[in-house]
């Protein structure tokens, strides 16, 4: 009660108190007027003053706002190491937030580090960052032993504001020393005041025009690629392509890719997808689909643009008229024929969003769709959002689609509906949710990625996230959620249920045990039900910057989708991550599977006995070393790995080298290696690694560049 009270002061006193006034010069200004220094501590949350001063100064040089922070140091400082770009490291850092739209709810993030590697990306309304932004700001750092300086130049010709004078904007400037986890802000700001968190700003006042960036950047690119397994190179039109940026206005930015390339984009990890009722979703990152995705307000179920496998044309564009934020996106994808087979269709995907905020109430309209010559996937996708006060959020989502496929067996009109609707209450520590889903049977989203259907679902699930502690155990966190599905089907009804249970302590020095538990009923495909359970404890060790290791023992009762019936599973994964002498970066991950179900299984699925085999003790291993010397060079090189048994095949494993230059400010070289193999002959005392067949090997070298 009483810090929702001085949180309500505080609001107040911020909305009547006349913004900070941003001096205008070229030389620093370090004066009383444009100077923060009341930073408090929000992390561990107790607004308790700084013990290490910062103080912090804004100035304005025309089209550039400058921040130069003084942060006092001692013997816990962190220096941390060099580091790929938007790559968060172990280290002391300070951070700028820039609410440039103070209407809207997202703000740009700058972080700065002492050895000068860049992080910058967008805070959205749910409190996440999105770095996958990225912008042309830059900073110096220095320090001795007793102070650490840092000036941040941001240029702001770029960024998204009312071209009206003057420039009424907000900003947070944060400090966080990593030795002991603690974050410092000015004002007080807490992930935890969600929408509130963008009205605690301190307001700047901008007296002078900021010249808008060029209209048109061109992004040329070459890229020659050479089959090690054929011994051919290529060079056709593929091999070249172009993207152009255009910013026709300081609200509206509009990106076109002819032919847009992703060869330095390194391959998925392994994972254990060898027992899943529906495809894996594999998180996309390719950059030219995650930059600027969540103005979209669409969510993986109906837009998930790893379904565009290899586009040779797209564009995208987002932007602001009013209180309505705008999203354009287009792709054709390219057709793909092996041995007179197709195995990607040249389908067109095409995404448009409108999100209007009206004070407490967000209402976004999206439609999806997909097309090619006698098929098409439309789909509505509506997200309504009240916030009725600070505690009580209430979020309705819909869907409605449409299918015809002149080519399937079928080929009636499809439609199809979901209904999601959810309460959200979050007093204090808590946050507690109300959901209900509604899925027909006949809803497609072929441009997402959408399974489960002919349901319905209700669901109700609490957490706690307590304040810090000050004593042997730092932090504790608790989850809990009942989740009740209905499952229709020509025959009746299967009602599904499951509980879900976490407890999450932490120790010092940063020792962290997390308990995870699971409880309920599942159906096989011949509506029988049966009982599952799982039990997972990790325990993580993260106090060193040169060590970090965890390890995460599960045991669980699971269904076994091939076999339609539910045996036990003992797994035990490991990872091990670090730097070695500052530059060098390792990651390792070993999850090793052992199930209790036979090798060989006869099994009849009604057309008589069938034997079934699967493979019921394997490893699926990750493994990555990065050298960076310093922030333009990059070496990276890693493998995957599964021993999963099947079909004459043993394990699959693949690896990967790539070394990235930027000889100048986005002016990049690129040369790889990837290669992919699979084991046809088991291993033996005489083999241990027993033979491994090349599937695919490649070399390429690729040259981006800005104009």
């Amino acid at each position: 009660m009483r810090r929702a009270l001085l949180s309500l002061i505080l609001l107040v006193f911020i909305n009547f108190v006349k913004g900070i006034e941003i001096p205008l010069s070229k030389q620093a200004v370090l004066e009383d007027r444009n100077l923060i220094s009341d930073f408090v501590r929000v992390d561990p949350d107790d607004s308790n003053p700084e013990t290490l001063l910062t103080k912090a100064w804004l100035w304005q040089d025309e089209d550039n706002l400058f921040i130069h922070f003084s942060c006092i140091i001692d013997e816990s400082f962190i220096p941390g190491y060099p580091a790929n770009r938007d790559e968060g490291i172990k280290a002391d850092n300070v951070r700028v937030q820039l609410a440039t739209l103070p209407d809207d709810y997202f703000a740009y993030t700058f972080l700065a580090y002492p050895c000068g590697h860049l992080i910058d990306g967008i805070r959205r309304e749910d409190m996440s960052i999105d770095y996958k932004w990225d912008s042309k700001y830059s900073y110096q750092s220095s320090y001795n032993d007793s102070t650490w300086s840092v000036t941040f130049t941001i240029p702001l010709g770029a960024l998204r504001f009312k071209n009206s004078l003057p420039y009424r904007w907000k900003v947070i400037l944060s400090r966080y020393n990593y030795t002991n986890r603690e974050n410092f802000s000015s004002p007080y700001a807490s992930i935890k005041q969600k929408r509130d968190y963008f009205k605690s700003m301190h307001e700047i006042i901008l007296t002078h025009p900021v010249k808008r960036d060029q209209n048109i950047v061109f992004k040329p690119y070459f890229v020659k690629n050479y089959d090690l397994l054929n011994k051919t190179e290529s060079f056709d039109p593929d091999m070249v392509g172009l993207d152009i940026t255009l910013n026709p206005s300081q609200q509206t930015r509009i990106k076109v890719s002819l032919n847009p390339d992703f060869s330095d984009v390194p391959p998925d990890n392994a994972q254990d997808i060898y027992n899943t009722d529906v495809p894996v979703l594999y998180e996309e990152s390719r950059f030219f689909f995650t930059e600027d995705i969540d103005a979209f307000g669409l969510d993986s179920t109906v837009f998930h643009s790893r379904n565009i496998n290899k586009p040779s044309f797209a564009f995208k564009g987002t932007g602001k008229i009013g209180t309505t934020k705008w999203g354009l996106l287009g792709a054709l994808d390219k057709g793909l024929v092996q041995d007179g087979a197709i195995i990607n269709y040249d389908d067109y995907f095409h995404v448009l969003s409108l999100i209007s905020d009206f004070s407490n109430i967000s209402l976004g309209n999206a439609t999806v769709s997909r097309v090619n010559k006698g098929y098409y996937n439309h789909l509505y996708n509506g997200n309504y959002q009240f916030q009725f006060n600070n505690y009580l959020n209430l979020q309705t989502k819909v869907i409605g689609s449409i299918r015809k496929d002149s080519y399937a067996v079928d080929r009636s009109l499809k439609k199809g509906y979901q209904v999601t609707c959810n309460v959200n209450y979050y007093p204090g520590g808590f946050d507690n949710t109300l959901t209900y889903q509604r899925t027909s049977k006949d809803i497609f989203a072929e441009a997402g990625h959408l399974f489960y259907k002919d349901r319905q679902s209700y669901g109700i699930s609490s957490s706690w996230n307590p304040k810090p502690r000050y004593g042997f155990i730092k932090q504790t966190r608790s989850f809990l959620s009942l989740d009740v599905s209905d499952w229709f089907h020509d025959s009746g009804i299967d009602t599904e249920y499951a509980i879900y249970g976490t407890f999450a302590i932490e120790f010092k020095p940063e020792i962290q045990n997390s308990l995870k538990a699971a409880y309920g009923s599942i159906y096989d495909d011949y509506h029988k039900e049966h009982k599952y359970y799982e039990a997972y404890n990790t325990l993580s060790f993260n106090r060193w910057i040169e060590f970090n290791l965890s390890f995460t023992l599960r045991r669980a009762h699971t269904m076994i989708y091939a076999l339609n019936d539910t045996y036990d599973l003992n797994n035990l994964t490991t990872y091990l991550s670090g730097t070695i002498e500052r530059n060098y970066y390792y990651s390792f991950q070993w999850s090793l599977m052992d199930y209790q179900y036979p090798k060989e299984n006869v099994l009849d699925y009604g057309n008589g006995p069938v034997t079934v085999n699967l493979d019921n003790q394997y490893s699926v291993i990750n493994a990555k070393l990065q050298y960076t010397p310093n922030l333009s060079l990059r070496f990276t090189t890693g493998l995957t790995y599964s021993s999963y048994e099947s079909q004459g095949v043993y394990s699959q494993l693949s690896y990967y080298a790539n070394l990235r230059y930027e000889f100048k400010r986005d002016y990049y070289i690129y040369v790889g290696y990837k290669s992919a193999q699979t084991q046809d002959a088991a291993s033996t005392n005489s083999d241990y690694f027993g033979h491994f067949i090349k599937n695919s090997a490649s070399i390429y070298f690729k040259v981006s560049v800005s104009l």
